[in-house]
């Protein structure tokens, strides 16, 4: 029995051997890639009946996030255009951020000298910083912020942050003013001091 069977896998190794010999890859080793990752390459596939085959394949190359928040999220940057200061924020929502902050540096003449983004802790409905999805811009502390940079006022500060789908906090009753987040957590005014401000 064992011997049969060292007998057949023997036959399987010269079989595969051959269909080697009569067939042949090489692949190209240069690949262009654009700034998005993705990659195309040139593969030619060699037969011995002479007959050669080109195949243009792309593949997107796949980046390792650089670091990850306490929660394991990617994390990505938002930079000023005009400070260099900088904040990280989650990557799912660093376009979004950083749009903002040219915003208001490029159309509202705000010079953003200081940002603040990922903290520590629990993520939850009172602190979307630990999960990158909050980021406080020029705050001295919760609804000051640092007169130097030139922030429009609460109501057009607001507005901004809603044209890039961000929810300003100086909506809220009890102002965070300077603080900008992904979605709403609290709804209209009322008893309740967190609510936000009807406009």
């Amino acid at each position: 029995m064992k011997v049969a069977t060292i007998a057949a896998l023997i036959v399987l190794i010269i079989l595969a051997g051959d269909a080697g010999q009569n067939q042949r890859q090489n692949f190209s080793p240069v690949a262009n890639c654009d700034n998005d990752g993705r990659c195309s390459a040139l593969n030619a596939t060699t037969q011995t009946s002479g007959r050669s085959e080109i195949k243009k394949t792309t593949t997107i190359a796949q980046h390792q996030p650089r670091s990850l928040d306490a929660n394991g999220n990617p994390v990505g940057a938002v930079i000023s255009g005009k400070t260099g200061a900088r904040a990280r924020v989650g990557i799912a929502y660093a376009a979004r951020f950083q749009a903002y902050i040219d915003d208001l540096e490029n159309s509202y003449g705000a010079h953003v000298l200081f940002m603040g983004g990922i903290r520590r802790g629990p993520c939850s409905i009172s602190s979307e910083h630990p999960c990158g999805k909050a980021l406080d811009v020029c705050q001295l502390r919760r609804g000051v912020v640092d007169p130097r940079c030139k922030l429009p006022g609460r109501v057009v500060l607001g507005q901004i942050a809603a044209s890039h789908g961000l929810f300003e906090g100086g909506r809220w009753c009890n102002s965070d003013y300077g603080h900008a987040q992904i979605g709403v957590t609290a709804a209209a005014c009322g008893n309740h001091r967190v609510r936000i401000v009807r406009q």
